[in-house]
């Protein structure tokens, strides 16, 4: 008798032992999908987008607003059809049925500035069907494991809640932070040249003093606006950081400083005025914004020397990591006249242009030329330059002619050209 509660003892014992020795161990979880820049760059467009689709309903109802909602619609659309899949397919999914719902909804608003504009509360009650598109793709987000942790860092997106789990040591405020101080920094070295070497070409030297003026009433006010960004930007904590920060506002407000601030004025000074001193003013303007420089090394160096700044800097959209290979040239499709400008004589072609050309299209000639990523057209008394997506009317002889840019790189475009 007394053998049995040993017994049973020892078998108590192997029972224990199987369940910690011979039981089936936990999966591991599978380590969350990594952040991409370009996931991070694919969520930042759409999203700021979709502020400017859920912005629509909050546009107070007048005589334009259905040409406002409509300048908005197309504005997005541009922006959709130009976007570089996410190879998401939830994602691309998502995009590509928005896109024709916006479609639908264009069809219904003003095509141009001759059609009677339809009843607004009509076009708010179109707006109102399309449904608040932000949370919408934030769900998605959330439950799209290989896009959660991009979208969640996109400066633009709402964040995630619960935030998902990331394999980065990047942050949405450095991915924010290294995003608005690249921007600004574009912004500084993109600031337009005054003038342009076209403009030595008799099609449009008549349009220097013109070009000039513009030049000079419209840069003080780019400048100062750069410094906007800077200021509603928290402390990063980096001390290196906060200090390149400050060096840069500073030296945009120094040069703002010594820029007119009435352009209504300058504009009026400027009238007449001979067209050396209108060059010697735009030279010494240009001195100006070149000088804008903060001291030290540039900010991809900077951000190398912290790790979670160096994580969010190569996540950023604006910013172009260290080890990035320079892309290859763009090349642009097949136009259907080719550089033939002679098919637009009749008023309908699709044609190549890069040097300039005159173009004849109902009898009119138009000179036509691409130089650093803007198409400039003139004609007649009148100069209009597109820069990317965009379309140029001239009146002439009762006859509208209209350019729109089907595609373009910085030396070259593809215009589609219909006169009616």
């Amino acid at each position: 008798m007394r053998i049995r509660p040993a017994a049973m003892f020892a078998v108590g014992l192997l029972l224990v032992a199987g369940c910690s020795t011979g039981g089936q161990a936990e999966p591991a979880r599978p380590e969350a999908p990594p952040p991409t820049r370009a996931l991070v760059t694919w969520s930042e467009t759409v999203c700021s987008n979709l502020s400017t689709v859920d912005s629509l309903r909050e546009k107070h109802a007048s005589t334009y607003y259905a040409m406002q909602v409509a300048s908005d619609v197309d504005t997005v659309l541009a922006s959709l059809r130009d976007l570089e899949p996410s190879r998401v397919k939830p994602a691309d999914d998502y995009v590509t049925t928005l896109t024709r719902r916006l479609e639908r909804l264009r069809e219904q608003l003003p095509q141009d500035g001759t059609a009677p504009p339809p009843d607004p509360r009509r076009v708010t009650e179109l707006i109102e069907g399309l449904g608040k598109q932000q949370p919408e793709l934030a769900r998605l987000a959330a439950r799209t494991r290989s896009l959660a942790p991009s979208y969640h860092l996109a400066p633009s997106c709402n964040p995630l809640k619960p935030r998902p789990e990331l394999s980065t040591a990047a942050t949405r405020p450095l991915v924010r932070w290294a995003d608005t101080m690249c921007e600004v920094l574009t912004s500084v070295r993109t600031v337009p040249e005054p003038g342009d070497e076209l403009l030595k070409h008799p099609s449009f030297a008549r349009f220097e003093s013109m070009e000039l003026s513009s030049y000079l009433t419209s840069v003080p006010s780019q400048v100062r606006s750069l410094g906007q960004p800077l200021t509603e930007l928290p402390r990063t904590g980096i001390a290196e950081a906060d200090a390149y920060r400050s060096a840069l506002r500073t030296a945009i407000d120094a040069a703002a400083a010594r820029l007119p601030e009435d352009s209504a004025t300058m504009a009026f000074d400027l009238y007449d005025l001979p067209i050396e001193q209108l060059r010697a003013r735009a030279r010494e303007m240009a001195g100006v914004v070149t000088a804008i420089r903060p001291p030290g090394p540039d900010l991809s160096a900077l951000a190398r020397k912290h790790p979670a700044l160096a994580a969010s800097y190569d996540l950023a959209p604006t910013c172009e990591p260290a080890d990035v290979t320079p892309s290859r040239a763009e090349t642009l499709p097949q136009a259907r006249n080719g550089t033939d400008v002679a098919a637009c004589r009749g008023g309908t072609c699709q044609i190549e242009v890069s040097a300039p050309v005159d173009v004849t299209v109902r009898g009119t000639v138009f000179t036509i030329a691409v130089s650093d990523g803007t198409v400039w057209i003139a004609g007649g008394s009148g100069l209009i330059r597109l820069s990317g997506a965009g379309t140029a009317q001239f009146g002439t002889g009762g006859v509208r002619v209209t350019f729109s840019v089907a595609e373009m790189t910085d030396t070259a475009a593809v215009l589609d050209v219909s006169a009616k």
